[in-house]
């Protein structure tokens, strides 16, 4: 066996994790958004900070100039997506959105693994300069 083909492909745990994550967001999201609803001070202000953040995020992957720009955008997005749903059905308290934030969150999700998928292989002693 050659050293290359001994060298593992971190792609694949990433995808297993971030399914992980996304088992745990269908299964938990109804429960961590009613935390938030339950100490709804305390969740409006810790969305609103998410809510920032994710807007960053879409502007930052909006500005970039690389190959993998659409992509990115449409990731940033659906993050951002997630958490201003988020934020309106804590902060708001509109009831629709529980399920519609859990949804834009799961997509969100599936966009990451699908990129993490979708990026080139790095071949060994390529990546380190």
């Amino acid at each position: 066996m050659e050293p290359s083909e001994s060298v593992k492909d971190s792609r694949v745990a990433e995808i297993a994790w971030m399914t992980v994550i996304a088992i745990l967001v269908a299964l938990g999201g109804n429960a961590v958004l009613g935390a938030l609803d339950a100490h709804r001070a305390f969740g409006a202000v810790l969305l609103v900070v998410a809510v920032v953040l994710a807007f960053l995020n879409l502007r930052r992957a909006f500005r970039a100039n690389s190959t993998s720009a659409r992509a990115d955008v449409s990731k940033a997005a659906a993050y951002f997506a997630a958490a201003l749903l988020a934020f309106v059905a804590i902060g708001l308290h509109v009831h629709w959105a529980i399920g519609a934030c859990i949804a834009a969150a799961e997509a969100a999700i599936v966009f990451d693994i699908v990129t993490i998928a979708a990026r080139p292989r790095v071949a060994p002693g390529e990546g380190k300069s």
